[in-house]
């Protein structure tokens, strides 16, 4: 008992100690659980069918090189990239993290980069100025898209450095086994 109260303001010092990192913990958690929740809500509303045929245009455009002259195309493409571009903001921010948004979108964003360089031009042409950046946002996430390399079967092994270690820290479930065919039925 004498133990006790002569310890008591290192008692106190432990319990304040222990409630600061409950906190940082609860804190920590939260900002996850808002990650996701943030990330839900973009990622519906680029699934949404709106921005998904706005995705096909402007993947039409990139193979094409050709710009809708329908007005009301032009503005899906306009809005679907105001998205993508909102969307890079969120992950710059750090709002939703960026490897989320890589290794979901880094396919669809990289083919339509032709697309939104085509239809950039056409805005800068159209507006006879160079003053505004349309989608500024969205031109970081572009790069970051062409450089990624996801660990995923979707992206074939590279062999460089960076992707071998990539590779090797990946969770065994995600690697594909070399020489490992994918069953088709028949």
């Amino acid at each position: 008992m004498n133990w006790i109260y002569s310890s008591r303001d290192l008692i106190a010092i432990i319990i304040a100690a222990l409630a600061v990192v409950v906190s940082l913990i609860t804190v920590i958690m939260q900002r996850r659980q808002e990650q996701r929740a943030a990330y839900r809500e973009i990622y519906t509303t680029l699934m949404s069918d709106d921005l998904h045929r706005g995705r096909w245009m402007i993947r039409k455009v990139s193979k094409t090189h050709i710009i809708p002259k329908d007005e009301q195309e032009v503005r899906l493409i306009y809005r679907t990239l105001g998205v993508f571009d909102n969307m890079a903001m969120f992950a710059r921010r750090r709002v939703v993290p960026l490897k989320w948004v890589l290794e979901v979108w880094h396919h669809p964003l990289n083919e339509m980069r032709e697309g939104v360089r085509d239809i950039r031009k056409h805005i800068k042409e159209g507006n006879g100025t160079s003053a505004a950046e349309p989608w500024p946002q969205l031109w970081i996430l572009l790069d970051k898209a062409q450089a990624y390399h996801s660990t995923l079967p979707c992206c074939p092994p590279n062999n460089s450095w960076r992707d071998r270690i990539r590779r090797s820290a990946a969770p065994s479930r995600w690697r594909q086994r070399p020489g490992a065919r994918s069953r088709t039925p028949g």
